[in-house]
């Protein structure tokens, strides 16, 4: 819901209560100080905007500057800034004086200094009938009526002024027919007989009393007798009222004559007769229909030929520009290039036929974008200002052409106070330009930087509907632009050539996505920072990014945007989103330089086979990747290997991925069947062991939600680690996908500790939230930040207010307020579409907004998101009961939210949805020790195992100490009767 307030560019109205009560007889009419603004338009055109009819303007000059206007051009909506001014009238609201009602304000029965003659209360005001309420009785008779005096006559065995308490004795008396037995009025205490209401006494008799037989009616009513003390007074024809009193009948009272009361006025011809005429500016009176009103943009159109003329108000009308154009109405400008083409073809205008090359030059390379975008400031050259250029060969070459056409467009409306209050301009090529005045003429100057032509200012400031033109008397130099646009090269050809971005070139290299800059069949833009700006980062930054480590591409992809955009589309367009998923906003300096989030840009439109590149002055930084680190914290350590025998011949080899320590073993004494063993193993240097840093998690050691440094926004744990999945676990105050929520909808802040200020409508609940109500969560009658200023329907008098408005009544103010839905200033409201911002309604980036209705959306998360649409989580398909679908025998891979990849375990083969075993026994070339032997196992496939009483991981086996001394001692047994053998043969 939209206040009047805050809405920029629009009518401005509210309402200033002061009340002044005007002593008059019957009419006691309050005044109201109605201000508003005027509707913003540019600031150039606000000098003759005229208050609407009846409001005086309290602004002076151009207005106050507060606004904005939106152009629709075509397929684009473009923000300007604007001016408007301050108006103020004062309206009377009728309202009768007391004693007084009905819309004459006619006085009470009993008249206005005493209504209902002191007995009773008038219904009066301007909306009341005049009616009269008397006295109550609970056991009794009013004694109404004008001439009746308020009181309770009590029925028999009841007392007290409202005939409400009952009296204990009366069966005593035997009172005749038509009396009751009551208190006496002489002491009080006896009691006697008295007549009922409407009878008198006569004798000892009590006779019904003939109202008629008095004078109780009014003079214009009749009386007919209906019963004891009963009668009715029938008014006569042309006159109303309950017989006691008639009033004449004004029809113009009552149903206002039948006269329709927006075109016609009832005039009064006596009692009960009237009759209708027109009202000014209407005529030709139809029974029951009423008057036509004249048609004054019919006879009298002062409108501009390029505007629409409405009827708003009897006399009054409305001139709008058409789609395209921009003005008062009275005077309406289009589009840069319609100027153009009026300035050079108007009649006996300064500029007739001088504009002819410049025109010529526009309209061949640059129509589309100075018709259809901008703002912008352009730099027109008369004929003689382009003496010297060949306009037909500069056109044989469409971008050197276009080139020299930016040199003289500024982006943003810069007029001459603008230009006057600075030194330098930058134009759409991303060159600067130097102003200066001459020395003798004061007049502004302005040359291109690397330029030697200065082109003097003739006229200013003529406006556009998307920009503003300074017509001046000499071209800006036809300087080339640093970085050569090559149509026939991909973009990565084209970066790859320029030694100026080669670091930035060498990231995209590193990353693999060169390959899709190199792509003919998908345009890219391309923001590429320049080496002095890569080299102004710390250090250790740039070689975290162009380390092996770094796999994130989210730095890269920032710049990527997958359109083709030139500068005048970002200018237009404000903000687009990356290949990363990020905003990158557009906007200007006042000196016309464009900026890309913030950085600015140094040249402009270098065009590829396969896109646009544009260079930057800084660096794009994705704030997922803040600060720059590694996310990997890999661990190296030692490892003693399995012990073996030491005088086997080979020790224990060391495990995948790690490497021995020098050439011998370390003994590792044991006991084994009461024997001592001496063995040996391999100390072993792991290379790496993965592990991700603390507050990153998974297999590319990604940031936990809330960001690393502050993972779960500081309210949970993050189940962070390599091996971990980034699910925050919430305290018990906090909820949500990073614990960004309060548990308690009635809470916020960052201990969620503070109640929400929210009264009729659904809280901000967020721990880094004011604690006001979500926009749009408002209930019916209620609106403002905090739900809590109440809104009605707006009274008929106050007809200022749009159809789709409510009044809002505060603090002596009345506004106009747009209804739930709509949105405008309160005298103009207009759908609003809650998923057009660019935050669609609330809703997370991961999600979409459904528009249901009038200002009504749902937020669903995207396909692989699960969530209420403002807060969505990734789907980890892996940590699914189903797995994903894998086998039992594979591992599931994340990939990305809702993606996931299958990949079957060592020992298996397959597309991991189905895997099958593997007899590495066989596919090992016998690896095996001779003493193993090959077995499959369910969990780990075909393995080579030791046999019972050896140990070692079949690769390897060896036996016991007793049975590795067993088998020395036979071995050398065996030697020494060898030896021996030998040595008896020698001795013989």
């Amino acid at each position: 819901m939209s206040r009047t307030e805050l809405v920029a560019g629009g009518v401005y109205p509210f309402f200033l209560m002061n009340l002044f009560p005007l002593q008059m007889k019957k009419r006691c009419d309050q005044k109201l100080l109605i201000r508003m603004k005027t509707e913003c338009v540019p600031c150039s055109l606000n000098l003759e905007t005229q208050c609407p009819a009846g409001y005086t303007k309290i602004t002076n000059g151009t207005g106050i500057p507060d606004c904005r206007y939106y152009l629709e051009i075509k397929t684009h909506t473009l923000s300007f800034p604007g001016c408007r001014h301050a108006c103020m009238k004062e309206f009377e609201q009728p309202e009768c004086c007391q004693g007084h009602w009905g819309p004459d304000c006619m006085a009470c029965p009993g008249g206005a200094a005493s209504p209902c003659n002191g007995r009773g209360r008038c219904s009066e005001g301007i909306k009341g009938d005049g009616t009269c309420l008397f006295c109550n009785c609970v056991h009794g008779v009013c004694n109404s009526g004008i001439t009746g005096d308020g009181r309770c006559t009590c029925l028999s065995g009841y007392q007290g002024l409202s005939c409400d308490q009952p009296i204990a004795e009366c069966e005593a008396l035997r009172c005749p027919a038509n009396s009751r037995c009551t208190i006496s009025d002489e002491d009080g205490r006896r009691l006697q007989c008295t007549c009922l209401p409407n009878y008198h006494r006569d004798g000892t008799q009590c006779e019904p009393i003939n109202p008629c037989s008095k004078k109780v009616c009014d003079p214009n009513a009749n009386c007919i007798y209906l019963g004891p003390n009963h009668h009715k007074c029938t008014c006569q024809e042309g006159y109303k009222g309950d017989g006691e009193v008639c009033l004449p009948i004004d029809p113009c009272q009552a149903i206002y004559g039948n006269c329709p009361a927006q075109s016609t006025i009832c005039i009064y011809d006596g009692p009960g007769k009237s009759h209708c005429e027109c009202k000014e500016h209407y005529t030709n009176f139809v029974p029951g229909k009423g008057c036509s009103m004249i048609d004054i943009c019919e006879t009298n159109n002062t409108c501009h030929k390029k505007a629409k003329c409405s009827m708003v108000a009897p006399g009054q009308i409305t001139c709008t520009c058409q789609r395209g154009f921009v003005g008062n109405g009275f005077v309406c400008y289009g589009s840069i290039m319609e100027r153009l083409q009026d300035l050079n073809t108007e009649v006996g205008g300064r500029w007739q036929g001088k504009l002819t090359s410049a025109l010529s030059l526009m309209e061949n390379v640059y129509e589309w974008p100075l018709s259809n975008l901008g703002p912008f400031t352009v730099l027109v050259p008369t004929n003689r200002g382009l003496k010297g250029t060949n306009i037909k060969d500069l056109l044989s070459n469409k971008l050197k052409a276009q080139y020299f056409v930016k040199l003289h467009i500024i982006a943003g409306q810069l007029d001459t106070s603008s230009l006057n209050n600075t030194n330098v301009i930058y134009t759409l090529t991303g060159k600067s330009g130097e102003i200066s005045r001459g020395e003798k003429d004061n007049q502004l100057r302005i040359r291109i930087q690397g330029g030697r032509r200065k082109g003097k200012l003739l006229q200013g400031n003529i406006i556009a509907s998307n920009g503003i033109l300074h017509i001046f008397d000499k071209s800006m130099d036809n300087i080339e632009p640093t970085f050569e646009s090559n149509k026939e090269e991909t973009i990565m050809s084209v970066l790859q050539d320029n030694g100026k971005h080669s670091q930035f070139t060498s990231l995209i290299e590193k990353t693999g996505l060169g390959m899709d800059l190199q792509q003919e069949n998908r345009p890219y833009t391309v923001f590429v920072p320049s080496n002095g700006a890569l080299s102004n980062m710390k250090a250790e930054d740039m070689d975290y990014l162009l380390s092996a480590e770094n796999n994130d591409v989210t730095f890269l992809l920032i710049n990527l945007h997958s359109f083709q955009l030139e500068v005048a589309s970002l200018i237009s367009i404000e903000h687009i989103r990356s290949m990363a998923k990020q905003f990158l906003y557009f906007n200007r300096t006042s000196t016309g330089q464009v900026l890309v989030s913030g950085e600015e840009m140094e040249e402009t439109d270098i065009v590829a086979k396969n896109g646009r590149i544009h260079t930057l002055a800084g660096v794009l930084i994705p704030p997922t990747i803040i600060p720059i680190l590694p996310h990997r914290c890999d661990e190296t350590r030692s490892q003693v290997g399995i012990c073996a025998s030491c005088f086997s011949h080979a020790l224990t080899p060391c495990p995948a991925d790690s490497k021995p320590i020098g050439n011998s073993g370390s003994i590792c004494p044991a006991r084994n069947e009461g024997l001592f063993q001496m063995t040996g193993s391999s100390i072993c240097f792991i290379l790496q062991e993965p592990k991700c840093c603390r507050g990153f998690f998974g297999p590319n050691c990604s940031p936990c939600p809330g960001g690393f440094s502050k993972p779960c926004s500081g309210n949970g744990q993050c189940m962070d680690g390599l091996y971990g999945n980034g699910t925050c676990i919430c305290a018990e105050a906090f909820q949500g996908s990073h614990c960004q929520f309060c548990s308690d909808p009635g809470k916020y802040g960052p201990q969620c500790d503070k109640k929400c200020l929210c009264i009729y409508g659904k809280c901000d609940n967020r721990i880094d939230s004011d604690g006001i109500c979500l926009p749009g969560s408002c209930r019916s009658g209620y609106t403002g930040k905090l739900c809590d200023k109440p809104v009605v329907p707006c009274e008929p008098s106050l007809r200022l207010c749009h159809t789709h408005a409510d009044c809002q009544l505060s603090d002596g103010a009345v506004s106009c307020v747009c209804k739930p839905g709509y949105e405008g200033d309160g005298m103009t409201c207009s759908k609003v579409d809650p998923c057009a911002s660019l935050y669609p309604g609330g809703c997370n980036i991961n999600a979409e907004c459904i528009q249901t209705g009038p200002g009504e959306y749902l937020c669903a998360c995207q396909a692989g998101w699960t969530g209420d649409g403002q807060d969505c989580s990734a789907i980890n398909n892996c940590l699914l009961p189903s797995v994903a679908g894998c086998h039992e025998n594979a591992t599931c891979i994340y990939v990305g939210p809702g993606q996931n990849d299958c990949k079957c375990k060592d020992g298996f083969r397959g597309n991991g949805i189905e895997c099958t075993s593997i007899n590495s026994c066989l596919e090992q070339n016998g690896k095996c020790h001779h003493l193993a032997t090959c077995q499959f196992e369910p969990s780990h496939g075909w393995e080579c195992v030791c046999p019972k009483g050896y140990e070692g991981d079949g690769r390897i086996c060896y036996g016991s100490a007793l049975r590795w001394s067993i088998y020395h001692v036979q071995s050398n047994h065996a030697d020494w009767q060898t030896n021996k053998a030998k040595t008896s043969t020698l001795a013989k």
